[in-house]
């Protein structure tokens, strides 16, 4: 490959970078040609490829790349995998590594955010876009007949527990009632406890003085 062919290389995988939403990065070595392109068809499924690299190429593609880690990884058999979306490449390249252990996840990039392999092990799990779709479609063909139901059981239920709001205020109410009566009745006999125990006085002090 002459300067030329490596300089358009270059900027054509800068390109293709600026354009997808994940980049995994793999060893393959031991990975037969079947299942090379057993890869490459799963990832172009979802906008994505499967690619042998040169490490020296790699190198100048991401020679603005400061980060060492990233740049480590391209020793030895390298392949990249790459997806549109931020999810789909990690998926396929874990759920391919399950079933073949020649293929091994080094790490990602997202954007400019380097992934440690774990990194890239954790977004695996998530949910693809296409999931997701699927879900929402499921919703969406639920009959109307269902949701209906739904809302008006939530509802019953809404009216049920304002129903027991309100009595708890009217018991409240009722207690607060009573207290206050017997608070009134207690001042009552009270006064006319004091009341009496001052007239039995003046009457002993007319009695001192006849």
């Amino acid at each position: 490959m002459d300067k030329i062919q490596k300089k358009e290389f270059v900027k054509k995988i800068k390109e293709t970078f600026s354009g997808i939403g994940l980049l995994v990065i793999t060893h393959y070595n031991g990975l037969k040609t079947s299942e090379t392109d057993e890869l490459r068809l799963k990832l172009r499924e979802v906008g994505g490829a499967f690619q042998v690299t040169k490490n020296s190429l790699m190198q100048l593609v991401l020679k603005e790349n400061k980060n060492k880690e990233l740049k480590a990884l391209f020793t030895g058999p390298v392949a990249i995998m790459y997806s549109k979306d931020e999810v789909s490449a990690a998926k396929i390249a874990v759920n391919f590594f399950k079933e073949h252990d020649k293929l091994i996840v080094l790490g990602g990039l997202i954007g400019d955010k380097f992934l440690e392999q774990k990194d890239v092990l954790k977004i695996a799990s998530l949910p693809s876009q296409d999931e997701i779709r699927a879900k929402l479609v499921t919703l969406i063909q639920t009959p109307a007949k269902n949701i209906a139901f739904a809302l008006k059981f939530a509802a019953i239920k809404l009216v049920r527990v304002f129903d027991e709001y309100s009595k708890l205020e009217i018991s409240e109410k009722k207690i607060e009632e009573k207290s206050s009566k017997n608070e009134t009745s207690s001042d009552s006999k009270l006064e006319e406890t004091t009341k009496g125990e001052k007239d039995e006085n003046n009457k002993t002090e007319v009695k001192s003085e006849e």
